[in-house]
Protein backbone atom coordinates (compact mmCIF):
# COMPACT_ATOMS: atom_id res chain seq x y z
CA UNK A 1 0.00 0.00 0.00
CA UNK A 2 1.58 3.42 -0.71
CA UNK A 3 3.51 5.41 1.88
CA UNK A 4 2.26 1.90 4.06
CA UNK A 5 -0.91 3.75 4.89
CA UNK A 6 -3.89 2.43 6.16
CA UNK A 7 -7.49 3.36 6.26
CA UNK A 8 -7.22 3.90 10.26
CA UNK A 9 -4.01 6.20 9.70
CA UNK A 10 -4.05 9.79 9.76
CA UNK A 11 -2.51 11.18 6.51
CA UNK A 12 0.72 13.17 6.13
CA UNK A 13 0.01 17.28 5.84
CA UNK A 14 -1.23 18.34 2.50
CA UNK A 15 -4.79 17.37 1.11
CA UNK A 16 -6.54 16.04 3.59
CA UNK A 17 -9.07 13.16 1.92
CA UNK A 18 -12.35 13.20 2.73
CA UNK A 19 -12.60 9.66 4.11
CA UNK A 20 -9.79 10.17 7.15
CA UNK A 21 -10.77 13.40 8.86
CA UNK A 22 -9.80 12.43 12.36
CA UNK A 23 -12.80 14.89 13.77
CA UNK A 24 -15.27 11.68 12.08
CA UNK A 25 -16.46 9.45 14.77
CA UNK A 26 -15.56 6.50 14.15
CA UNK A 27 -18.84 4.88 12.49
CA UNK A 28 -18.77 8.06 10.56
CA UNK A 29 -15.25 7.77 9.41
CA UNK A 30 -16.26 4.25 8.38
CA UNK A 31 -19.44 5.42 5.96
CA UNK A 32 -17.60 7.87 4.55
CA UNK A 33 -14.26 5.52 3.85
CA UNK A 34 -16.78 2.95 2.33
CA UNK A 35 -18.01 6.46 0.36
CA UNK A 36 -14.58 6.99 -1.42
CA UNK A 37 -14.74 3.65 -2.19
CA UNK A 38 -17.42 3.53 -3.76
CA UNK A 39 -16.64 7.05 -5.68
CA UNK A 40 -13.02 5.45 -6.65
CA UNK A 41 -14.65 2.09 -7.92
CA UNK A 42 -17.65 4.30 -9.86
CA UNK A 43 -14.79 6.26 -11.63
CA UNK A 44 -12.73 3.59 -12.86
CA UNK A 45 -16.10 2.19 -14.47
CA UNK A 46 -16.74 5.49 -15.86
CA UNK A 47 -13.31 5.95 -17.58
CA UNK A 48 -13.32 2.51 -19.17
CA UNK A 49 -16.88 3.26 -19.79
CA UNK A 50 -15.64 5.91 -21.98
CA UNK A 51 -12.58 4.22 -23.58
CA UNK A 52 -9.79 4.76 -21.25
CA UNK A 53 -8.73 1.03 -21.19
CA UNK A 54 -5.77 1.68 -18.59
CA UNK A 55 -6.67 5.00 -16.61
CA UNK A 56 -4.08 5.58 -13.88
CA UNK A 57 -4.30 6.32 -10.80
CA UNK A 58 -4.53 10.31 -11.06
CA UNK A 59 -7.13 10.20 -13.89
CA UNK A 60 -8.78 8.06 -11.57
CA UNK A 61 -8.48 10.19 -8.64
CA UNK A 62 -9.39 13.18 -10.26
CA UNK A 63 -12.59 11.52 -11.67
CA UNK A 64 -13.74 10.52 -8.10
CA UNK A 65 -12.45 14.39 -6.42
CA UNK A 66 -10.39 12.05 -4.33
CA UNK A 67 -6.03 12.68 -3.71
CA UNK A 68 -3.91 9.58 -5.22
CA UNK A 69 -3.06 8.60 -1.94
CA UNK A 70 -7.05 8.58 -0.92
CA UNK A 71 -6.89 5.73 -4.31
CA UNK A 72 -3.97 3.51 -2.69
CA UNK A 73 -5.07 4.32 1.00
CA UNK A 74 -8.58 2.34 -0.28
CA UNK A 75 -6.86 -0.27 -2.78
CA UNK A 76 -3.44 -2.07 -2.45
CA UNK A 77 -2.78 -1.42 -6.26
CA UNK A 78 -4.67 -1.33 -9.68
CA UNK A 79 -5.07 -4.52 -9.85
CA UNK A 80 -7.23 -4.98 -6.88
CA UNK A 81 -9.15 -2.06 -8.19
CA UNK A 82 -9.62 -3.23 -11.46
CA UNK A 83 -10.84 -6.28 -10.28
CA UNK A 84 -13.26 -4.52 -8.39
CA UNK A 85 -14.53 -3.04 -11.63
CA UNK A 86 -15.20 -5.75 -12.97
CA UNK A 87 -17.30 -7.41 -10.22
CA UNK A 88 -19.39 -4.08 -10.27
CA UNK A 89 -19.55 -4.41 -14.70
CA UNK A 90 -20.56 -8.08 -14.12
CA UNK A 91 -23.41 -6.83 -11.30
CA UNK A 92 -24.55 -3.96 -14.04
CA UNK A 93 -24.35 -6.67 -16.67
CA UNK A 94 -26.72 -9.24 -15.10
CA UNK A 95 -29.24 -6.76 -14.66
CA UNK A 96 -29.57 -7.38 -18.73
CA UNK A 97 -29.68 -10.80 -18.43
CA UNK A 98 -33.77 -12.41 -18.87
CA UNK A 99 -34.61 -16.01 -18.91
CA UNK A 100 -35.81 -16.88 -22.53
CA UNK A 101 -38.69 -19.42 -21.70
CA UNK A 102 -37.37 -22.37 -23.52
CA UNK A 103 -40.68 -23.58 -24.63
CA UNK A 104 -41.82 -20.90 -26.77
CA UNK A 105 -41.67 -21.65 -30.63
CA UNK A 106 -38.27 -21.38 -32.27
CA UNK A 107 -38.42 -18.46 -33.67
CA UNK A 108 -39.72 -16.39 -30.66
CA UNK A 109 -36.85 -17.80 -28.88
CA UNK A 110 -34.15 -17.23 -31.48
CA UNK A 111 -36.06 -13.12 -31.43
CA UNK A 112 -35.74 -12.84 -28.04
CA UNK A 113 -32.07 -14.42 -27.03
CA UNK A 114 -30.53 -12.59 -30.25
CA UNK A 115 -32.18 -9.30 -29.19
CA UNK A 116 -30.98 -9.68 -25.32
CA UNK A 117 -27.25 -11.15 -26.36
CA UNK A 118 -26.96 -8.33 -28.42
CA UNK A 119 -27.81 -5.56 -26.14
CA UNK A 120 -25.28 -7.59 -23.27
CA UNK A 121 -22.42 -7.72 -25.32
CA UNK A 122 -23.16 -4.17 -26.55
CA UNK A 123 -22.52 -3.03 -22.83
CA UNK A 124 -19.51 -4.99 -22.28
CA UNK A 125 -17.62 -3.80 -24.54
CA UNK A 126 -15.86 -1.61 -22.79
CA UNK A 127 -15.26 -3.81 -19.62
CA UNK A 128 -14.31 -6.77 -22.26
CA UNK A 129 -11.57 -4.13 -23.75
CA UNK A 130 -10.09 -2.90 -20.89
CA UNK A 131 -10.05 -6.90 -19.27
CA UNK A 132 -7.95 -7.42 -22.66
CA UNK A 133 -5.05 -5.45 -21.16
CA UNK A 134 -5.20 -6.18 -18.02
CA UNK A 135 -5.95 -9.70 -17.71
CA UNK A 136 -2.49 -11.22 -19.13
CA UNK A 137 -1.00 -10.02 -15.70
CA UNK A 138 -4.24 -10.76 -13.75
CA UNK A 139 -5.46 -13.92 -12.88
CA UNK A 140 -8.39 -12.28 -10.81
CA UNK A 141 -9.57 -10.62 -14.06
CA UNK A 142 -8.53 -13.78 -16.37
CA UNK A 143 -10.90 -15.66 -14.06
CA UNK A 144 -13.62 -13.33 -14.35
CA UNK A 145 -13.45 -13.52 -18.31
CA UNK A 146 -13.80 -17.09 -18.20
CA UNK A 147 -16.59 -17.13 -15.80
CA UNK A 148 -18.52 -15.17 -17.87
CA UNK A 149 -18.20 -16.44 -21.19
CA UNK A 150 -19.33 -20.27 -19.04
CA UNK A 151 -22.48 -18.07 -18.10
CA UNK A 152 -22.72 -17.36 -21.57
CA UNK A 153 -22.67 -20.71 -23.23
CA UNK A 154 -24.80 -22.40 -20.37
CA UNK A 155 -27.53 -20.27 -21.51
CA UNK A 156 -27.18 -21.10 -25.22
CA UNK A 157 -26.94 -24.37 -24.23
CA UNK A 158 -30.73 -24.11 -22.30
CA UNK A 159 -32.38 -21.87 -24.49
CA UNK A 160 -31.48 -23.86 -28.15
CA UNK A 161 -31.81 -27.47 -25.71
CA UNK A 162 -34.99 -28.18 -27.64
CA UNK A 163 -32.77 -27.93 -30.77
CA UNK A 164 -29.24 -29.81 -29.72
CA UNK A 165 -31.08 -32.40 -27.50
CA UNK A 166 -31.50 -34.15 -31.16
CA UNK A 167 -28.20 -33.97 -31.91
CA UNK A 168 -25.98 -37.17 -32.14
CA UNK A 169 -24.00 -37.10 -28.75
CA UNK A 170 -20.47 -37.03 -30.71
CA UNK A 171 -21.61 -33.40 -32.84
CA UNK A 172 -23.64 -32.36 -29.70
CA UNK A 173 -20.41 -30.42 -28.14
CA UNK A 174 -18.90 -29.38 -31.82
CA UNK A 175 -22.30 -27.88 -32.76
CA UNK A 176 -22.30 -26.04 -29.34
CA UNK A 177 -19.10 -24.71 -29.97
CA UNK A 178 -20.55 -23.27 -33.14
CA UNK A 179 -23.09 -21.96 -31.34
CA UNK A 180 -20.74 -20.23 -28.89
CA UNK A 181 -18.25 -18.52 -31.03
CA UNK A 182 -21.45 -17.32 -33.01
CA UNK A 183 -22.90 -15.24 -29.89
CA UNK A 184 -19.04 -14.48 -28.35
CA UNK A 185 -18.20 -11.06 -27.62
CA UNK A 186 -15.21 -11.58 -29.78
CA UNK A 187 -17.18 -12.07 -32.44
CA UNK A 188 -19.82 -9.38 -31.89
CA UNK A 189 -16.26 -6.83 -32.02
CA UNK A 190 -15.39 -7.96 -35.42
CA UNK A 191 -18.72 -7.46 -36.89
CA UNK A 192 -19.12 -3.69 -34.76
CA UNK A 193 -15.51 -2.52 -35.06
CA UNK A 194 -13.60 -4.02 -37.97
CA UNK A 195 -16.89 -4.50 -39.80
CA UNK A 196 -18.45 -1.50 -39.13
CA UNK A 197 -21.57 -3.01 -38.73
CA UNK A 198 -24.38 -1.61 -36.65
CA UNK A 199 -25.96 -2.65 -33.86
CA UNK A 200 -29.18 -3.68 -35.71
CA UNK A 201 -26.96 -5.71 -38.46
CA UNK A 202 -24.53 -7.38 -36.24
CA UNK A 203 -27.61 -8.93 -34.33
CA UNK A 204 -29.27 -10.10 -37.60
CA UNK A 205 -25.79 -11.95 -38.73
CA UNK A 206 -25.59 -13.21 -35.45
CA UNK A 207 -29.04 -14.77 -35.79
CA UNK A 208 -28.53 -16.04 -39.50
CA UNK A 209 -25.90 -17.91 -38.04
CA UNK A 210 -27.24 -19.36 -35.60
CA UNK A 211 -30.36 -20.57 -37.11
CA UNK A 212 -27.91 -22.38 -40.14
CA UNK A 213 -25.51 -24.36 -36.95
CA UNK A 214 -28.66 -25.58 -35.46
CA UNK A 215 -30.43 -26.51 -38.87
CA UNK A 216 -33.76 -24.22 -38.86
CA UNK A 217 -33.26 -22.97 -42.05
CA UNK A 218 -31.21 -20.92 -44.49
CA UNK A 219 -29.81 -17.56 -44.11
CA UNK A 220 -31.85 -14.58 -45.81
CA UNK A 221 -30.32 -13.61 -49.14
Amino acid sequence: MQDGLTDTEEPAPGPVPLDADPAVPVDGRTARAQRTRDAIVEACVALVSAGDVRPTAPRIAEEAGVSVRSVFQHFDDLETLFTMVAERAIVDIAQLVRPVDPMLPFDRRLEEFVAQRASVLEALTPIRRAAAVHAPVSPAIRERVKAGHGFFRAQLAAVFERELVVVADDRREQVLDMLDVTATWSSWDVLRTLDGRSPAEAAAVMAALLRLVLGMGKAPP
